[in-house]
């Protein structure tokens, strides 16, 4: 008889037992977070209830400027009229060594006086000033300003280094040749109402009145302007005009003027018609 078939054997000794890791901690779920919206932004009061927070400057601003930007010098007084005269030295010594190498003996003397008597016209801006503008008072700084119009041709260059920095723009000009243009303008039309086109009118300062103006930086005065076609002390004035001025001192400790205008009601009527373009 066939044996009984063995019973399989026991495989329980070849596996091992493997430790698994624990399971981890349930998370709780969360729902999706809702879409956060802007809160509405308060509107701000306005008039006196606005906000007043300082707030950052918008872009770098300028530092002040002086009150005197261009004190009055020598140098800048007479460079123009000096630079002139070197180009006219300049041209006549041309002319001059032409003619003589030429033997031009007539040339040469014609050119000589020439250039003597040109050279002394050309130095008349230089001949009307050369009397020093000392401005130790408001008064001196007024009475030198307008006595440099006190000429049959006005030095203009002199008037402009007395004004500050202020009276360098007005409504009338902003630059020096606007200035020249403005005053040239003012006295031909006062020329030709009351004078020749060519004389000189006198500007005089009077009943000059003001604080002291010892250790102080500015001041204001009030003065009487008058304009004559002469020296004579009884001649009646072609324009007299009370005028109140603001003056500082500059770096130079001396005085100088805020506004170096005429207000447009100081124009006599013969020459206001024709002044229209300069008010």
């Amino acid at each position: 008889m066939p044996s009984a078939p063995s019973p399989p054997p026991d495989s329980s000794d070849d596996f091992e037992l493997v430790e698994l890791p624990p399971d981890p901690p349930d998370v709780p779920v969360r729902p999706p977070a809702a879409k956060a919206t802007a809160a509405p932004t308060p509107e701000k009061p306005a008039g006196p209830q606005a906000d007043s927070r300082p707030r950052p400057p918008a872009g770098r601003v300028a530092p002040p400027r002086p009150a005197v930007e261009e004190i009055w010098s020598r140098a800048a007084e007479w460079r123009q009229t000096l630079l002139v005269l070197a180009a006219w030295a300049f041209a006549m010594f041309g002319l001059l060594v032409f003619a003589a190498t030429a033997e031009l003996f007539e040339m040469t003397v014609l050119v000589l006086f020439l250039g003597f008597v040109g050279g002394i016209v050309l130095s008349y801006p230089i001949l009307i000033t050369l009397e020093r503008p000392v401005r130790i008072t408001p008064e001196q700084a007024a009475r030198d300003y307008f006595g440099a119009l006190s000429h049959r041709f006005p030095h203009y260059r002199r008037m402009w280094l007395l004004l500050s920095t202020r009276g360098h723009t007005s409504k009338h000009f902003a630059s020096f040749e606007e200035f020249r243009a403005y005053w040239a303008g003012l006295l031909n039309r006062l020329r030709e109402s009351y004078a020749g086109r060519f004389t000189a009118l006198v500007f005089r300062v009077t009943e000059f009145q003001g604080e002291k103006s010892a250790g102080r930086s500015e001041m204001d005065a009030r003065f009487k302007l008058k304009v004559l076609v002469s020296e004579r002390e009884d001649e009646k004035p072609v324009l007299a005009v009370a005028l109140q001025r603001s003056f500082v001192r500059g770096p130079d400790e001396m005085w100088y003027l805020d506004d170096g205008t005429l207000p447009e009601h100081a124009m006599p009527q013969g020459a206001k018609k024709g002044a229209h373009s300069e008010n």
